[in-house]
């Protein structure tokens, strides 16, 4: 059995995403060449934004000619016969082995548009999909040409342009491609070293028989990276944007959910291998008409129709925009800069700009070692981790890159100013409030109404070891647990309630780190305050982790007509124990997982609320079943097993049972607060457990070793005391307190 990847929080993806990166073969070479013309001699003023400004008064026209002086009409052009294109299986590969101090699950919930129905992205995307004002797609990208340079573009018999008029069919996507790539070249101000933008036709991965082709503009430059070396397909890292090309008649009647569904799914693909990208734009064309995709973290958006016939002008600004050789035109973060090889064309190394403590400029280096994370949902807070490097102190951190509504801007910084000097949560060592705002290239206004604006913010953090998924022996585990659920404790003494329990959202301590412990409590995203560990905030099912959510969350009152009980610290603890349980019952030792998913598992992440909420209740209500335990875990982990559950098990009862009862809702939450007003005693029998289970597995293994080696002394404990806990924290073994955790190697480079 295949290592299955850790569950995510939920997220549906479109049905036409290619499953590991890779586009499809390119048919061919352009065959002939663009004509070699000389670029407009009218050089336009930089653009100050990556919208539109007034254009620019009229200069003397620049005559687009070939190398030799004369006009030119490129020769008749032929395309390499298509090969059939297999369409990728969607398959889960086994997890790459995570770089150090992931700080947010990939698929976490990013708002409304976010839910745990998995019917593609259809449901998705009508949700989000709004259409621009007819104004706003020509008021773009004046900067970039002279509209005297375009009407000389378009009087030169070379362009094509007017006999694209006549296209139909299958000359149609021909004629598109010749006009994209004559504007490229003879329109496009040249970009430096090593900077190229080329049309290329792709065929569309599931579209096997070839009726479907589309043009994408491939791109070189320090923001992209061309493919291994042998490779035969085009890679997102490289593509710039996508021009979809369609005739009316298969347009025709199409709402803008779906016809916006594979512009879509490509833009997701630009963002994913292009983490440090703000926004991506596609164009959809016809025969007659051009539409501009824009999607950006706050949404999707589609302009109206625009003739290309009757406004060439817009046309070519907008395949000048999305082809552009500036990246702030593309829409990528200038602040995070790539070195690329010349021998190789990929990425050698980077560097990030922010800022430090004191609020001063500090550059990071980044390298290839440890891919950036990101999330896989385009629309939402696009959280992306960065592995840096101080360049002066050699100091290694993790840069958190997330964008956050107005209203919600700011949360996680205060959430992690409550928490500095909390062992064992997440440190953070700087932060910068806004780098960029959805509002600044996004339409200004739509029918009938408009996206919430966007605040991209950077956090920059300790870095941490892998997630408690990598865990690898079970002192190790159960230590890791212990401080996790430790450091949360003393995180709600601070009211806050940290709200996304995961197994993702757990890490391994390690050397490099200020922490004592084995585990590390990190991403606050999701974070709410509480008070004596009960929030006002309802429970919300979208978010948080569909695995490991309570009982109470999954429980909709829409469904089985309850109110939900307030969300408080036990939703928390319950989700530990649902962590724990994936984890011993998922691996039959460190590393190996079970040949088949154990039976007490399934249904916990059925997107439907009643199934999760039901397959829950039943494995906490029935009889403990430690014997289906694997035998690696021992006694010991057997036993805190079963006073793990125990502890659970009466809680949620009682918990559910007052959500249940025929009471007021006054008398509920009476009986609710003396039951949270236990949070002291419930945090040190946890403790206490954990505890016993730790001297337990240290005995074990002590004795263990004594057979192979009988010098070996047994210690008289098993360490320090923690200042806020009745029992010890972040105990080591003796063997262990000189040295960090021995690493497996990681199963791959990328994530």
């Amino acid at each position: 059995m295949a290592l299955q990847e850790p569950q995510y929080r939920y997220q549906t993806r479109s049905q036409t995403r290619a499953a590991a990166g890779n586009i499809a073969p390119a048919l061919g070479p352009l065959s002939p060449a663009p004509p070699a013309a000389r670029k407009p001699r009218a050089k336009p003023a930089p653009a100050k934004t990556p919208g539109g400004s007034k254009p620019h008064a009229r200069t003397a026209k620049a005559r687009i000619r070939n190398a030799s002086g004369t006009s030119r009409n490129p020769a008749k052009r032929t395309t390499n016969q298509p090969q059939p294109v297999p369409v990728p299986k969607r398959s889960s590969p086994p997890p790459k082995r995570p770089t150090p101090g992931l700080v947010a699950s990939p698929s976490a919930s990013s708002g409304p548009e976010c839910r745990s129905n998995n019917n593609s992205s259809e449901r998705k995307l009508r949700k989000t999909v709004l259409v621009a004002k007819a104004t706003w797609a020509p008021s773009l990208y004046h900067d970039i040409l002279h509209i005297s340079d375009i009407d000389d573009f378009l009087d030169e018999p070379a362009s094509g342009y007017r006999r694209s008029r006549r296209a139909r069919g299958s000359d149609l996507f021909e004629s598109v491609l010749e006009v994209v790539s004559c504007i490229i070249d003879c329109c496009s101000l040249p970009g430096g070293a090593g900077v190229t933008r080329t049309a290329t036709s792709v065929r569309y991965p599931e579209d096997p028989d070839g009726k479907a082709l589309e043009i994408f503009i491939r791109a070189t430059g320090p923001s992209f990276e061309v493919p291994p070396e042998g490779a035969a397909e085009i890679r997102y890292s490289e593509v710039a944007s996508v021009i979809h090309v369609r005739l009316e008649s298969e347009l025709s009647g199409k709402g803008e959910e779906e016809l916006m569904a594979g512009p879509v799914s490509h833009c997701e693909q630009i963002f994913s291998h292009q983490p440090n990208r703000n926004f991506v734009r596609s164009l959809i064309v016809t025969e007659s008409h051009v539409r501009l995709v824009h999607v950006d973290r706050g949404g999707t958006y589609l302009t109206p129709p625009i003739n290309i016939h009757d406004d060439p002008h817009t046309f070519i600004r907008l395949v000048l925009g999305i082809s552009s050789t500036s990246e702030n035109v593309l829409g990528i973060d200038t602040s995070v800069q790539w070195s690329v090889d010349p021998k190789t064309g990929r990425k050698s190394s980077g560097t990030l700009k922010t800022v430090d403590g004191d609020g001063k400029a500090v550059v990071f280096d980044l390298t290839t070692d440890n891919a950036p994370f990101c999330r896989p949902e385009a629309v939402g807070r696009g959280t992306v981790c960065w592995y840096g490097t101080h360049t002066d102190t050699g100091k290694r951190v993790l840069i958190k890159d997330a964008w956050r509504t107005e209203d919600n801007a700011q949360a996680e910084v205060l959430f992690l100013e409550k928490a500095r000097g909390i062992d064992g949560v997440v440190q953070m060592l700087s932060h910068e409030d806004s780098c960029a705002e959805t509002k600044r290239f996004a339409p200004d206004h739509c029918e009938p109404h408009g996206f919430p604006n966007r605040i991209k913010s950077r956090l920059v953090l300790e870095l941490y070891g892998p997630s408690i998924w990598f865990f690898e022996s079970r002192y190790q585990l159960v230590s890791a647990f212990r401080d996790a659920i430790a450091a949360h404790g003393d995180l709600l003494k601070r009211q806050v309630l940290h709200r996304d329990i995961s197994v993702n959202n757990i890490l391994l301590a390690d050397a490099n780190n200020t922490h004592s412990g084995h585990g590390v409590l990190i991403d606050l995203d999701l974070a709410v305050w509480a008070e004596s560990g009960v929030s006002s905030t309802i429970p919300d099912k979208n978010k948080g982790t569909l695995m490991y959510q309570s009982i109470c969350v999954r429980r909709s009152p829409e469904e089985d007509g309850h109110p939900s009980p307030p969300l408080d610290y036990l939703d928390d603890l319950e989700s530990f124990f649902y962590v724990f349980c994936h984890l011993i019952f998922m691996f039959v030792r460190p590393g190996e997982p079970a040949p088949v998913e154990h039976p007490l598992l399934r249904g916990w992440d059925n997107p439907t609320d009643l199934t999760s909420a039901v397959k829950k209740e039943l494995f906490i209500r029935y009889p403990c079943r430690d014997d289906r335990l694997p035998a690696y875990y021992g006694e010991p982990c057997r036993a805190l097993f079963r006073a793990f559950f125990t502890f659970i098990k009466e809680l949620v009862e009682m918990k559910t049972d007052l959500r249940d009862a025929d009471i007021s809702l006054e008398e509920r939450d009476r009986q609710l607060k003396e039951l949270t007003d236990n949070v002291d005693v419930h945090y040190a029998r946890l403790d206490a457990m954990f505890r016993d289970a730790l001297v337990q597995i240290e005995q074990e293994d002590l004795r263990s070793k004594n057979d192979q080696d009988p010098s070996v002394p047994v210690p008289s404990s098993v360490g320090p005391r923690h200042e806020t806990q009745t029992a010890p924290r972040g105990v080591k073994r003796a063997s262990e307190e000189d040295s960090a955790p021995h690493k497996r190697p990681r199963l791959a480079s990328d994530m």
